[in-house]
């Protein structure tokens, strides 16, 4: 009697740590729901760079990446009709995956981690926003080395420099260049849930469209991120996930054309040129 109450407890110990502990959020476009009251975007971006004078962090559980003494700036998320002020306090870069997709196989991630900044009087409409966090998540899918598409962030990051001597924490280093993240980082077709992390009220947005990283970069990021992500994600069953564009095609996960690369600088030197000679 003693050893089936025994199983039975270990059993339900089992499942209980197999719902809550290892759940994946599935993002599958046909099972998202788009409703004008509901409706959300990315309304201003007000990022600071990455600059030369930050430097890597390994933060083990939740990735690698940057954390400011301050922050990075502030975003502005129009959501329900209401206007939330958050600001950046972390970026990090993930070598799994916290959410599947419906059409293809994400390989890593970088989020972008908000708190809520709460001295904020937006204009006209305010709903209390039970989160104080607010995490952006960048899909990354692993390609060849040659890819013309690759976003080339992770170079400009100095992410190869940073692999040969993390084991070293006298020695600090920071990107090449300044990092702008704003030209990455804006509205597009994306998911909305309410979760949780690590415990706390959490919103997610996660994109829809993912960027192409080459698998050099891919490799580095995998050897040096050896500890096992925080899988910490959960989502209640009962709360729904929301989409911002009405048609299903807009939001299947195909490549981007924001990503990070020297077109993104020879675009903005030809427009200049272009206005200049007007």
């Amino acid at each position: 009697m003693k050893a089936n109450k025994l199983f039975l407890q270990i059993f339900i110990l089992y499942f209980v740590l197999n719902i809550y502990s290892s759940q994946t959020i599935k993002l599958n476009s046909s099972e998202s729901y788009y409703y004008d009251e509901k409706y959300f975007r990315i309304l201003t971006n007000n990022y600071d760079p990455i600059n030369p004078g930050n430097v890597w962090n390994n933060r083990s559980s939740d990735g690698i990446g940057f954390k400011p003494n301050n922050n990075f700036g502030s975003i502005i998320l129009l959501k329900d009709w209401s206007m939330y002020n958050f600001k950046l306090t972390q970026v990090l870069f993930r070598k799994e995956c916290s959410f599947k997709y419906e059409d293809f196989d994400c390989s890593a991630e970088m989020w972008l981690y908000h708190t809520k900044d709460n001295q904020y009087y937006p204009p006209g409409r305010r709903i209390y926003l039970k989160q104080n966090f607010f995490v952006i998540v960048v899909p990354f899918l692993v390609s060849d080395n040659n890819n013309p598409g690759n976003d080339e962030i992770l170079d400009y990051l100095n992410l190869e420099r940073y692999s040969q001597t993390y084991k070293n924490p006298n020695i600090l280093i920071s990107p090449k260049k300044p990092v702008k993240l704003y030209q990455i980082i804006q509205n597009q077709p994306s998911y909305l849930f309410d979760g949780k992390y690590n415990n706390a009220d959490t919103l997610f947005m996660v994109f829809a469209h993912y960027h192409y990283i080459s698998a050099k970069m891919y490799n580095i990021l995998q050897d040096i991120s050896r500890v096992e992500i925080n899988k910490d994600i959960t989502q209640d069953s009962d709360k729904k996930i929301y989409r911002n564009v009405r048609k299903l095609e807009e939001i299947k996960p195909r490549a981007t054309l924001l990503a990070y690369s020297n077109a993104i600088f020879l675009k903005n030197f030809l427009a200049f040129l272009v206005l200049f000679l007007i």
